[in-house]
């Protein structure tokens, strides 16, 4: 026969409260049982004593007639030995006579357990029995076997077992509350030793959730011993991963650098007459959407990788003003950034350099007297506006101004490649770049993921 398996809690902490709550009941179910018996035993110590006493006192006192009959030298009928069918009875016989206390009204009482022999004789102590009185009340007796004038006499001493069960009875009334609130006392403390004792798990599981989501960048060493080798062992394998994305990311960017441009270069230079049927044409799209698609698919998977780090985007916009402002200082335009100091980006560095340098470069290109800068905040992500007071981009030209090699005014300088990588590089951290004639002037927007970077 199989006994049933009882469920296990899933968790550290139901496990160590389940544990402990059946230690304590255990616990506490013994410690009863015992102070139970403790009680039991001072209490029957104590009825033997008053039995053993009026036991001496009887035969202290008792002696032999010239008849042979037994005699008490004094009345020994003091309470409570003196009240009628109270249990409480004392009893001498002898081979020729029998005397008995005034509660016993001139009944005999019969002790159970073993004939007397010579080792009760020779103990000189009484010994312990169990009978019943005449009306069926259970009695707890002594009886000492003794010699007077070489004649054997029986001297027994009994009291109601209610005087041995009520006293330990009684103490259970205290005895049962008390080990109760003591054993919801033990509950209430193991379980809140087992919350402050699992707390620092818990908030090692929040800082490694903070890591993932990019608001962290390496766990936090703790004050707990135990947990610093693991926070270091976590801290280690980031640092690592963070190595390997970075050498893997040098790989993509000198494939992109090394594959598309001349890709893109040999779409351009193809036309009718030396692709007459767009056979070459249709290959070299081929191979640049192959590109596209690989170069995405890791990339991809390094910029969520790379989503752990954080960049503040006002110190990255003023050094791109700065070299920009240098490289078109002939046009003296008026440059206003609008952007918060504290405004952090969950991108890579060099990607917030690459999407915004190729944006803030066309607005300086085509500005006439200013560039504004400016960002809001929505959602998770931030909005950045760069306007420019250039002429703009017909609205049925817009889409095309991301064609890669695209160039919508073949007299300013430019490769056409920059709103294309700008606009590519952004979606794969899930933002948006757009183009938009306004009244302001011709703006730029782009759209990044926002971070709530905690320092480590």
């Amino acid at each position: 026969m199989r006994w049933p398996r009882l469920s296990r809690p899933s968790s550290i902490a139901g496990r160590l409260t389940a544990f402990s709550a059946v230690f304590v009941a255990g616990a506490i179910l013994v410690a009863s049982v015992i102070l139970w018996l403790i009680v039991a035993g001072v209490v029957r110590e104590q009825i033997d004593q008053r039995l053993d006493t009026q036991i001496e006192g009887l035969r202290s006192g008792l002696t032999m007639s010239e008849n042979g009959q037994l005699m008490l030298a004094s009345q020994l009928d003091g309470p409570p030995f003196d009240r009628p069918n109270s249990g409480w009875y004392w009893q001498i016989k002898s081979e020729t006579s029998t005397i008995s206390s005034r509660s016993l009204e001139r009944r005999v009482l019969k002790p159970g357990g073993r004939p007397a022999d010579w080792r009760d004789l020779a103990s000189a102590r009484p010994r312990p029995g169990d009978m019943e009185d005449d009306n069926g009340r259970r009695l707890y007796t002594r009886t000492l076997f003794t010699r007077i004038n070489g004649q054997p006499v029986q001297i027994t001493a009994s009291a109601p077992n209610a005087a041995l069960t009520d006293p330990a009875f009684r103490s259970l009334m205290w005895l049962v509350p008390a080990m109760a609130f003591l054993g919801i006392t033990l509950l209430i403390g193991t379980y809140l030793q087992v919350r402050f004792g699992l707390k620092p798990l818990k908030r090692l599981t929040a800082d490694i959730g903070e890591v993932s989501a990019g608001n962290r960048s390496t766990l936090p060493e703790g004050d707990v011993e135990e947990l610093k080798p693991v926070s270091k062992e976590i801290n280690r394998l980031i640092a690592l991963n963070e190595r390997r994305l970075e050498e893997a990311r040098i790989h993509f960017a000198n494939m992109a650098h090394g594959l598309k441009t001349p890709v893109a270069s040999l779409t351009l230079g193809l036309n009718d007459d030396n692709d007459t049927n767009g056979g070459l044409r249709d290959l070299v799209q081929r191979i640049d959407r192959r590109i596209r698609h690989h170069l995405a698919d890791a990339r991809k998977s390094a910029a969520g990788q790379l989503s752990s780090r954080h960049v503040l985007l006002r110190p990255r916009l003023d050094d791109l003003i700065l070299v920009l402002s240098n490289i078109y200082r002939d046009k003296a335009l008026s440059i206003r950034c609008e952007v918060e100091d504290q405004t952090s980006l969950r991108c890579d560095a060099e990607d917030v350099d690459e999407v915004l340098g190729n944006l803030l470069d066309n607005a300086f290109k085509w500005a006439s007297t200013a560039v504004t800068v400016s960002s809001v905040r929505k959602g998770g992500f931030v909005e950045i506006t760069m306007t420019d007071d250039g002429p703009g981009i017909s609205e049925d030209r817009i889409n095309e101004a991301f064609q890669p090699g695209m160039r919508l005014d073949e007299s300013i300088q430019g490769s056409g490649f920059g709103l294309g990588i700008s606009k590519e590089i952004t979606e794969l951290y899930g933002g948006t770049v757009r183009l938009q004639n306004s009244e302001s002037g011709f703006q730029a927007i782009v759209t990044l993921p926002i971070s709530s970077h905690i320092s480590s």
